[in-house]
């Protein structure tokens, strides 16, 4: 069994919010407060993966619009023989 998780200086209101949602869902404050914190780090993982991603993708959308000036349109780099 997990031991009790020790939250300070969050505030009363806070800790009230908490308890209400133990007594709602019928679980203990330290399980939400873990199930709350695991949620935010996948999140924050995700969103960094999402942002690689999408700067890498502006780096290749940048190679295209250079290779696109330099030659023009063409479809001919893409065709195998």
């Amino acid at each position: 069994m997990p031991s009790p998780l020790n939250i300070r200086d969050i505030g009363q209101d806070r800790k009230a919010a908490l308890e209400a949602e133990a007594n709602a869902t019928g679980t203990s404050i330290s399980d939400i407060v873990r199930d709350w914190i695991d949620a935010g780090i996948s999140r924050a993982r995700v969103e960094r993966e999402r942002a690689a991603w999408i700067a890498s993708a502006k780096e290749g959308l940048a190679d295209e619009a250079r290779h696109l000036e330099l030659n023009g349109p063409s479809l001919a780099r893409f065709r195998r023989i």
